[in-house]
């Protein structure tokens, strides 16, 4: 999802030139990535919903709730939905705000 917004926005901003967003998305495409599997959106949407992170930010904490692994964060209100998720906190909200 994140690189998907990285050239969407890249390409546009004259970072990258005309094309090299598909053509970028194609060689990542090829790169052998583990399928996170997290399902559709559903359980997405349900997080920002509940918590009010960013539909990505909700997106990670599904995938660590998912593989049952801590997430780190430099994010206050990221940091609080893991702990209510009961997901482990990385970082200097490890402990609390």
């Amino acid at each position: 999802m994140e690189i998907h917004n990285i050239l969407a926005t890249a390409e546009p901003r004259g970072r990258i030139g005309s094309g090299s967003a598909l053509l970028g998305m194609e060689r990542v495409r090829r790169l052998p990535l583990d399928d996170a599997g997290i399902g559709g959106g559903g359980s997405i949407l349900l997080l920002a919903a509940n918590h009010g992170p960013s539909a990505s930010d909700a997106a990670y904490l599904a995938l660590a709730i998912n593989r049952i692994v801590p997430l780190a964060t430099l994010d206050r209100k990221l940091a609080a939905a893991e702990r209510k998720e009961g997901v482990a906190v990385l970082g200097p909200f490890a402990h609390g705000d």
